[in-house]
């Protein structure tokens, strides 16, 4: 049986909301807790927290994974995420992706351990505009640890800081998902209109 591990990345500065976003509270739990507790299910080797900022965050029942620099960025998070997995699938979920539901998890795992015939590094959450061209989110996938990290680590070396451009060498899968489940929560605004359509 494959072992999958699941990370909430919270590295980020949040500059627009003003305070730590893990920290924020929605429907009676904090951000970083909703998340830690979407991903446990589908996690039999555990749940960490990637890159934590605030010390409130060590006290939780979830490992906190330290970023060794601070201020790299989502795409140092995710390796850092995939050198402490070492093995496995890899989960990794912004903490601010706040709409993503269990059944969006489940389709993000599905390729990686039901599809043996095809052999898929990374899949990850998208939508398609009106224009159809899909919109990807690198910080809501699945990634096969073995596969993907000796080439991300070399894009990261080459001071590549995009995802989207360091995995073109990757066997990539889009999973669309409502456009609704993907937006950030980035500002207070952003809270107000998540709750709104929350009901």
């Amino acid at each position: 049986m494959t072992e999958i591990r699941g990370y909430v990345l919270a590295g980020g500065q949040s500059s627009r909301m003003g305070s730590d976003k893990a920290l924020l509270k929605i429907e009676g739990l904090t951000a970083i807790e909703r998340q830690c507790q979407l991903l446990e299910p589908f996690c039999a080797q555990g749940v960490y927290i990637a890159g934590a900022r605030s010390t409130e965050l060590s006290n939780l029942s979830w490992p906190v994974i330290h970023d060794s620099t601070l201020n790299q960025g989502p795409f140092f998070g995710i390796i850092s995420a995939l050198q402490h997995a070492k093995s496995g699938i890899a989960v990794i979920l912004a903490v601010d992706l706040l709409a993503i539901d269990r059944t969006d998890v489940s389709s993000l795992l599905e390729p990686l351990t039901h599809d043996v015939g095809q052999q898929v590094d990374v899949t990850f959450a998208q939508y398609f505009q009106e224009s159809t061209v899909p919109d990807p989110q690198p910080l809501c996938a699945a990634w096969r640890v073995e596969n993907c990290l000796p080439r991300l680590r070399q894009q990261f070396e080459n001071q590549q800081r995009s995802v989207m451009r360091a995995w073109l060498e990757l066997q990539r899968q889009g999973v669309s998902l409502p456009q609704s489940h993907l937006i950030n929560i980035n500002s207070p605004g952003d809270i107000e209109i998540f709750q709104q359509s929350k009901g």
